[in-house]
C-alpha cells in the first residue's frame, strides 16, 4: 500500500465516481458488475413496495432461517415441515408444501 503524507487536510472521496461524491446508482452498479450477473435482477424492477423486493430477494438468496438453515447452525430441532412432515426447506415451504400451494 502506498501512502503519501502532505500538510493538506484529509478529503474523503467516493472512487466509483468521477467527482468523487456518492451515489446510490454508483454503488448498485459497482454490485451487479463486480461477478456473474445475477439472476435475481428482475426482482428489483417488479412494482411491490420495496419490503417484498427485499424478502423476495432473501427467499431467492436462500438465507430465510428454514429449518435446514437452522441445521447448518448447529441447531438441535426437528428438520420437518410443521404442515405435512417433509424436510422443510426454502423452496419446500414457498413452492412444494401443501399448504403453500393452497395459499
Amino acid at each position: 500500500m502506498d501512502v503519501q503524507l502532505s500538510d493538506q487536510a484529509d478529503k474523503i472521496s467516493w472512487k466509483l465516481t468521477t467527482n468523487g461524491l456518492f451515489s446510490v446508482k454508483s454503488m448498485y452498479l459497482d454490485l451487479i458488475d463486480s461477478g456473474p450477473l445475477s439472476r435475481s435482477l428482475h426482482i428489483w424492477k417488479i412494482k411491490v413496495p420495496l419490503r417484498i423486493k427485499i424478502f423476495m430477494w432473501l427467499v431467492h438468496k436462500e438465507v430465510i432461517l428454514t429449518k435446514d438453515n437452522w441445521m447448518e447452525r448447529n441447531w438441535v430441532g426437528n428438520p420437518r415441515c410443521c404442515f405435512c412432515d417433509q424436510n422443510e426447506t426454502i423452496k419446500h415451504l414457498f413452492l412444494e408444501c401443501p399448504l403453500a400451494k393452497l395459499l
